[in-house]
C-alpha cells in the first residue's frame, strides 16, 4: 500500500483514497501505469501501434498482417508502442484460422480498446481481476439506447471467437461500462507539423479509486508515455478524502450535475452543488429583472433574487439564459467585435461570473493575445482589455479551483506577458515613469512566479511543460530587466527591496 494514502470504502463514496499522511500542496500522491489505453468508439482510423491518426494510407503490421499500423519509416520512436507482441499473435491466428483481413479491424477501430482489454484477462489476470470489479453500472445500461450503441461491438468480439466456454456478450457490455465509467481522456500523439490528433480514453487502476467533488483537492496530468500523475492541489490533512473533480470547473451546477449523471451516473451533492451561488460566484445566476441589481438563482420553478428576494417563473428566466446559450453557439468565436458584442447583450441578463460569460471572455481573452502577438503595434487598448479579462477569471478560479489549477497558471502567465508588453510600451512613450514601469514589472514577476510554481509540475514535453520552460526563460529575463530598472531610478530616491530568487526557488521547492 502507498504510504500516501489507503483505500476506504463506505456507502456513499464505494471505494475511495484517504490520505495516509498530512500531504502538502504539488506533493506527488501517485502515478499511475494504464491497465488499458487505445481510441474512443467513435474514432477515425489510428495506427494500431501508437494511435497516430492515419489520414490518407497505412499498412498492415508485417507479423500479423492485419494490424494497421503508419505507412512509410513506420511509428516515430517517441511514442509509446501498444501493438504488443501477445495480440500480434492473437491477430495472426485470426487470420491463419478464420481469414480475418485488416478491413475487419479498420471497420472495427472504436472496438480496439474493448478488444484490448479482454484481451488482458489472460495476459495479466491480476489486473484484470481488479478491473473487473470496477462500478460500471450495469443494471442501468440495460436495454438502453447505450446498450444497443455498443451492440456492434459486441457481434465484432463475438465474431472474433472469444466469447466461448460459456462467457456471453454481457461480458463485452460490461467492459464496455467500466470503460465508459471509469476512463480518463488522454491526449493522443499528434501529427508532425500538422498538430491534429485523436482523444484516447485510459483506464487507470489506482486513479480510478478517486472520489469526485466538483471542488478538488489534487491535480492530475498525463505525460507522453501516457503515465498518469496525480498530485495534491491543496494542502490534503491525513484521513481527509482525496478528490479529483470529472467535470469542467467552469461549467454551472445543471451541466456539471448532466454530464456526471450520464457519465458516472450519480447526482453530486458536494458543498458547490448544494449551494445555487456556487460559493458565491453566482455561476448559474440571472439579473434581476425587478432591482437590477441582485442575482437570482433557480429554486425548483421558481428563480429568487438574493437582493430583492423577487420570485421569477422559471419560464421566463430559464428561456433567457436559453437564448444566451443558444446566441452563443453560433456567433463566431474567433471575431473580436462578435465576442465583445455578445459580452454586452448577455451582461443585461446574465450575472458577471456566469458560465456562458466566463466561456465568451475567455475565449475572447484569446482572439486578444493573437492580435497583441501577430500586430507590430497592438494597442493599448487591445492590451488593457486583456489584463482585464483576466483579471475577472482569476478570483473565479481561485474559489472554484483553489491552489494549483492549470487553467489559473495559463491565465497568471497570458496577464503578466501583457503587463509587461503594456508597461514596455508605456514607458517607450515617457507615458509613465522609470518607478511606475519597475512598479509594473514587479507586479508581472509576482504573477509570473505564482504561474510557475503550478506550472512546474506538469510534464516536460505536455503544451503546459513546455510553457513552463517558456515561462523560466522569460522569469530570467525579467528579473534582469527589473535589475537594470532599479539601477535607473534609485537617483529618484524610490527604494525598491528586490530578493535574490535563484532558479530553484522559481520553481518552489516545495514541489515533490
Amino acid at each position: 500500500m502507498s504510504t500516501k494514502y489507503e483505500v476506504k470504502t463506505s456507502n456513499k463514496l464505494g471505494r475511495y483514497l484517504v490520505a495516509a499522511k498530512d500531504l502538502r500542496a504539488g506533493e506527488r500522491i501517485l502515478s499511475d501505469q494504464p491497465f488499458v489505453l487505445g481510441p474512443n468508439s467513435d474514432t477515425s482510423l489510428v495506427c494500431f501501434n501508437c494511435y497516430l491518426p492515419l489520414i490518407s494510407k497505412f499498412v498492415v503490421c508485417k507479423n500479423c498482417g492485419i494490424a494497421p499500423i503508419c505507412p512509410g519509416d513506420g511509428c516515430p520512436e517517441q511514442f509509446a508502442k501498444w501493438h504488443s507482441r501477445q495480440e500480434c499473435d492473437f491477430f495472426r491466428n485470426l487470420k491463419l484460422n478464420k481469414g480475418t483481413s485488416p478491413m475487419t479491424m479498420v471497420q472495427n477501430v472504436g472496438s480496439l480498446l474493448v478488444l484490448r482489454a479482454l484481451l488482458k484477462q489472460n495476459d495479466s489476470p491480476q489486473e484484470w481481476k481488479v478491473f473487473s470489479e470496477l462500478e460500471s453500472h450495469l443494471d442501468r445500461r440495460r436495454d438502453s439506447s447505450v446498450w444497443e450503441y455498443y451492440d456492434n461491438t459486441v457481434k465484432f468480439i463475438q465474431s472474433l471467437g472469444l466469447l466461448e466456454n460459456g462467457q456471453n456478450q454481457e461480458l463485452v457490455q460490461q467492459i464496455c461500462a467500466a470503460i465508459d465509467v471509469n476512463s480518463f481522456e488522454v491526449r493522443g500523439p499528434p501529427i508532425p507539423a500538422i498538430g491534429c490528433a485523436e482523444v484516447l480514453r485510459g483506464v487507470y487502476l489506482q486513479a480510478t479509486l478517486l472520489a469526485h467533488d466538483c471542488v478538488a483537492n489534487t491535480h492530475m496530468s498525463i505525460n507522453d508515455n501516457n503515465v498518469l500523475v496525480c498530485h495534491a492541489s491543496t494542502d490534503i490533512k491525513k484521513g481527509e478524502p482525496i478528490y479529483y473533480n470529472y467535470t469542467d470547473a467552469l461549467k454551472g451546477t445543471a451541466i456539471r450535475q448532466q454530464h456526471l449523471m450520464i457519465g458516472k451516473y450519480f447526482k453530486c451533492t458536494c458543498s458547490r452543488c448544494s449551494d445555487v451561488t456556487e460559493m458565491g460566484t453566482y455561476m448559474s445566476s440571472a439579473v434581476c429583472p425587478a432591482c437590477k441589481t441582485g442575482y437570482m438563482s433557480q429554486h425548483g420553478e421558481l428563480w429568487v433574487c438574493h437582493s430583492c428576494k423577487n420570485e421569477t417563473e422559471h419560464s421566463v428566466v430559464g428561456h433567457k439564459v436559453q437564448c444566451c446559450s443558444d446566441k452563443l453557439e453560433v456567433i463566431n468565436k474567433k471575431d473580436e467585435k462578435e465576442l465583445e458584442e455578445y459580452i454586452r447583450y448577455v451582461s443585461l441578463v446574465l450575472a458577471p461570473n456566469h458560465y456562458l460569460l466566463l466561456d465568451a471572455k475567455q475565449r475572447l481573452a484569446g482572439v486578444l493575445r493573437d492580435i497583441i502577438n501577430r500586430e507590430p503595434r497592438p494597442t493599448k487598448k487591445v492590451m488593457r482589455r486583456k489584463m482585464e479579462l483576466c483579471k475577472e477569471l482569476l478570483p473565479v478560479l481561485e474559489t472554484l479551483s483553489p491552489g494549483i489549477c492549470r487553467i489559473k497558471a495559463i491565465t497568471l502567465y497570458e496577464l503578466h506577458a501583457t503587463i509587461v508588453q503594456l508597461a514596455k510600451k508605456l514607458f517607450d512613450a515617457r507615458e509613465i515613469t522609470g518607478a511606475d514601469f519597475a512598479d509594473e514589472l514587479l507586479c508581472a514577476e509576482k504573477h509570473l512566479k505564482h504561474a510557475l510554481e503550478m506550472l512546474v509540475i506538469e510534464p516536460g514535453n505536455s503544451p503546459e511543460g513546455e510553457l513552463c520552460a517558456k515561462a523560466l526563460e522569460e522569469y530570467r529575463a525579467l528579473k534582469l530587466t527589473i535589475a537594470k530598472v532599479m539601477d535607473s531610478v534609485h537617483a529618484e530616491g524610490k527604494v525598491y527591496k528586490i530578493e535574490d530568487v535563484t532558479e530553484e526557488e522559481a520553481l518552489h521547492p516545495e514541489i515533490d
